[in-house]
């Protein structure tokens, strides 16, 4: 008898649209300008972004706001983070080894590493005019500039599930 073997390759969704923000601030200043001119109320979530990449690990901040009206939930996140990267040392004639921990920049989307936030859009319909929000984003003194990324050209998905 032959066995069958099914594999279940990673879904992803693609239903959200993100928004590349470059800005000098920090996240809470940030999440408060985008509250105060677009009329959100992004708070900071009970649980952050934990990545663990290679041998460092990094905490990103996590803001989120569900909005009943239009039926879409709003993410604010960093793309860069100090994260803690711990060597392991083991001398050849020493019992126990040394751990060496230095701090480096973590980025949550490598690929877009000039890239300060980014703003997530998940929604089930396109109530959300995403040209408007970049207008109305870009409009504010303390943002550099935004722009909308296509989903295609993420290559690391998998750190934009923030479940």
């Amino acid at each position: 008898m032959l066995a069958h073997k099914l594999i279940l390759d990673a879904v992803v969704d693609n239903s959200y649209k993100l928004i590349a923000i470059h800005c000098s601030v920090e996240e809470y200043k940030l999440a408060f300008l985008l509250n105060k001119h677009l009329n959100l109320r992004l708070s900071r979530g009970r649980n952050d972004i934990d990545l663990r990449i290679k041998s460092s690990l990094a905490v990103f901040a996590l803001y989120t706001y569900n909005d009943e009206q239009k039926y879409c939930d709003y993410f604010l996140i960093s793309n860069k983070c100090k994260g803690q990267s711990i060597k392991t040392t083991a001398d050849f004639g020493s019992l126990f080894g040394e751990e060496e921990m230095s701090s480096e920049t973590i980025y949550l989307l490598p690929e877009f590493k000039k890239v300060d936030f980014f703003l997530k859009i998940e929604e089930d319909s396109d109530l959300v005019s995403e040209a408007l929000l970049l207008e109305r984003i870009k409009e504010i003194p303390q943002i550099a500039t935004a722009y909308s990324i296509e989903i295609n050209k993420i290559k690391s998905k998998e750190n934009l599930i923030f479940d």
